[in-house]
């Protein structure tokens, strides 16, 4: 059976353990050979089909052990999606955020050789001023703000990036950045993040 189509626009961060800015931009290794970070987006419209979306938010972890580029493959992902969720909405998004419904999601999932599993949990995703955060409680606790510039609560955006949500993509700090769950745990705080509004659609 066909993936539905589907689209969102979603405020999406992320905030992995490389130094500012990250490595993987340009298309180098990540500052410390191996890279983990947490990817969330918060669904502000969307549609799967004719299941609706809006108001969801999902959350990808991505851990590459290195050595190596990040596009060279041997990634693990776990995956958490909203519990307000429907059981309809929650196929959609499983199909969608696991790369199954085609877009830039499936581009991303071929980077990944061990899948650790989808839950059910609470996310909470804020956008407080300049500050976005992502929280699953006893899981991840993200938040990022604006790094850089000459007018510290104006983002610095760069341009022309191989980045999935680029190409313009401002680069923000992590004021907190804890992750903890499937036998892994870090702090990325200080480290590199960022943010943005993104429109995706599939297949």
């Amino acid at each position: 059976m066909s993936p539905a189509p589907w689209r969102i626009k979603a405020d999406y961060l992320e905030n992995c353990n490389c130094e500012l800015l990250c490595p993987c931009l340009f298309g180098v290794k990540p500052t410390y050979g191996d890279c983990n970070v947490p990817i969330a987006y918060h669904i502000r419209e969307g549609q799967y089909g004719d299941v609706g979306l809006e108001g969801l938010c999902v959350v990808r972890i991505t851990i590459f052990p290195g050595p190596g580029l990040m596009a060279s493959g041997n990634q693990k992902m776990a995956l958490y999606i909203d519990e307000r969720a429907t059981s309809p909405q929650h196929d959609a998004l499983l199909e969608i955020f696991s790369g199954k419904a085609g877009g830039p999601l499936a581009r991303l999932q071929v980077l990944v050789t061990d899948f650790l599993g989808v839950k059910r949990v609470p996310i909470s995703y804020t956008i407080e001023g300049p500050r976005h955060s992502v929280s699953i409680p006893d899981i991840v606790d993200v938040a990022l703000e604006p790094a850089g510039g000459t007018n510290p609560p104006r983002e610095m955006v760069i341009t022309n990036t191989r980045h999935t949500c680029g190409p313009d993509l401002p680069v923000g700090r992590s004021v907190r950045g804890r992750f903890h769950d499937h036998g892994y745990a870090w702090d990325n705080t200080g480290k590199n993040g960022h943010y943005k509004l993104i429109e995706w659609s599939g297949p």
